[in-house]
C-alpha cells in the first residue's frame, strides 16, 4: 500500500472542560491551529444542523463520534443516528463497555453494529489499557475482534495500548484492514501530560505501518490530562505532529 496523507482531527474531549462555554470559538481556535477534523464524545445540548453549520464556518469535518452504548439503545438509537447524519459521520465508536460480562457485550457490539449497518453507520471500538489483559489464554482485545464482524471497526487509542506494554506497530498490522480512525495520543510513564511526540511512543514506525499499511482516514488527537491548559496542549500535538512531517 502507499504512502498517504493523512489528516489530522481531534477528540473533543481533550477539550471538555472548557469547550462548552462557547463551542464555535472554541472549534475556531482548533481550525486555526491546523486541526482539519474532530471527534465527538457528546453534542453540548446542541442539535446535529447547528453542530455541522459551526464546523462548515471553521472548515473543520467530522472524523467521527464516540457514542456509548446507552446512546445506541432503543430508546435513543434513532436519535443518535439522525444527529451524526447531519454532522456527515458514519462512525459510531464504542469508546467502552463492561468488559467483565464479555460474550454479552460482543452480542450487544455484532446487534448494534447491524442495526447501524441498515441504516447506513457503522460502529467500531475503542480501547484502553483493560482490553490488553489476558483470559483464558486470550485478551479481550483479541476476543471482541474475533468473534465480531470485519467491518466492526477498530479504533486502536496508541497510548492507551502503548501503556498496555502493547507492540503497536505489530497491534496496527494485524487488524490494519479495520482501522480508518487512531487515537494519537502520547504515553509517557514518567508523565501523564505529556503531548503526542514528547513520550516513550516510538511514532515514525507507527505513522509508517499506519500510512502504508492500513486502512486508516484519520488521525484523531486526543489529550486527557495537561500540564498546561487544553487548548495549549491541543496546540503542542498538533505543532508536534507536523513536525514529524504529518
Amino acid at each position: 500500500m502507499e504512502e498517504k496523507r493523512i489528516p489530522v482531527g481531534i477528540q473533543l474531549y481533550s477539550l471538555r472542560t472548557i469547550i462548552p462555554e462557547d463551542v464555535p470559538g472554541s472549534l475556531q481556535k482548533l481550525a486555526d491551529m491546523g486541526y482539519e477534523g474532530v471527534e465527538f464524545a457528546g453534542y453540548y445540548g446542541l442539535g446535529g444542523a447547528e453542530l455541522r453549520k459551526m464546523l462548515d464556518d471553521c472548515g473543520l469535518r467530522c472524523g467521527g463520534s464516540h457514542t456509548g452504548l446507552p446512546t445506541l439503545a432503543d430508546d435513543t438509537f434513532e436519535e443518535t443516528v439522525a444527529m451524526n447524519k447531519a454532522l456527515g459521520n458514519d462512525r459510531l465508536i464504542i469508546p467502552g463497555a463492561d468488559l467483565d460480562d464479555l460474550a454479552r457485550t460482543i452480542d450487544t457490539f455484532n446487534a448494534v453494529h447491524a442495526k447501524a449497518k441498515s441504516v447506513g453507520m457503522r460502529c467500531g471500538y475503542h480501547n484502553h489499557t483493560k482490553e490488553f489483559e489476558t483470559v483464558d489464554g486470550v485478551t479481550r482485545f483479541a476476543r471482541i475482534f474475533s468473534e465480531t464482524p470485519d467491518d466492526f471497526l477498530v479504533q486502536v487509542d496508541i497510548g492507551w495500548a502503548a501503556a498496555a506494554g502493547q507492540d503497536v506497530a505489530a497491534l496496527l498490522r494485524q487488524y490494519a484492514q479495520r482501522i480508518e480512525t487512531v487515537h494519537v495520543k502520547e504515553h509517557n510513564s514518567r508523565d501523564k501530560t505529556a503531548v503526542v511526540g514528547e513520550g516513550e511512543v516510538d511514532w515514525p514506525p507507527v505513522f509508517d505501518v499506519l500510512e502504508r499499511e492500513t486502512s486508516v482516514q484519520w488521525y484523531i488527537v486526543e489529550q486527557e490530562q495537561y500540564a498546561v491548559g487544553p487548548m495549549e496542549s491541543a496546540r503542542g500535538c498538533i505543532e508536534n505532529i507536523r513536525k514529524m512531517g504529518r
